[in-house]
């Protein structure tokens, strides 16, 4: 179960393993045509709006560096909602082939901004019959899901920790620099420290933190489980 963290937020935890994987993201062999897309991505062409538009300028890159798109050819497209929202290219760079475009169940879900890519409340999303039998735009505009290749984006570092609110083990991915981080606190923290996991703003992006405390609060909080 992934571990959820909230902006601002400081959840006690304690780190069961580190370990590291191989990234890969699936990609149609087949170019899909505009007619096939899902309507949330046509509606996105259709009508772009400024607000939520990092969001949905993101979502849309990710859906067609996955739909088989050339990048010269996706970026023409993903240029008319770029140019109608004031967009920079970087985001398209920064999202085509190389992040998962995301579920149907997160585009529907609400945000607090970017990052997060939730479009809920941008109109985006008008469900037909089609997606109702399917849980990712990429999936509901293939006609043969087997014809795709695998592109490597590099390691996936993974932390397995115990919650010690939820009182559950969960997981959470983290950089290489970030693991690093983590592996030093871990060498560093003496038995009588508590490790806290918090989600923090810096220089507009959120970014994962892992902090050391004095004990006290994991003690409470282990005397309010038992």
């Amino acid at each position: 179960m992934r571990l959820k963290l909230r902006e601002g937020s400081e959840v006690p935890v304690s780190v069961i393993s580190i370990d590291s994987r191989e990234r890969y993201l699936w990609i149609s062999m087949e170019r899909i045509p505009e007619d096939r897309f899902p309507p949330c991505m046509r509606n996105m062409l259709l009508r772009p709006s400024e607000e939520g538009s990092n969001r949905a300028g993101a979502v849309l890159a990710s859906f067609l560096g996955q739909a088989g798109w050339r990048e010269s050819d996706a970026l023409v497209l993903w240029k008319r909602f770029a140019e109608r929202t004031g967009l920079n290219e970087s985001l398209f760079r920064k999202w085509f082939a190389r992040m998962h475009c995301p579920s149907c169940r997160t585009i529907k879900s609400e945000a607090r901004g970017y990052p997060d890519l939730g479009l809920h409340g941008l109109s985006y999303c008008e469900p037909d019959g089609r997606c109702r039998e399917i849980s990712w735009p990429v999936g509901y505009a293939l006609e043969h899901p087997e014809w795709g290749w695998l592109k490597p984006l590099g390691r996936k570092n993974r932390v397995r920790v115990y919650n010690w609110i939820t009182a559950r083990e969960e997981e959470l991915e983290v950089s290489d620099g970030l693991r690093a981080e983590i592996e030093e606190i871990l060498a560093e923290a003496g038995s009588e420290q508590q490790i806290f996991v918090t989600k923090t703003r810096e220089n507009g992006k959120l970014r994962i933190r892992f902090l050391v405390r004095d004990s006290e609060l994991r003690k409470s909080v282990l005397s309010d489980l038992l």
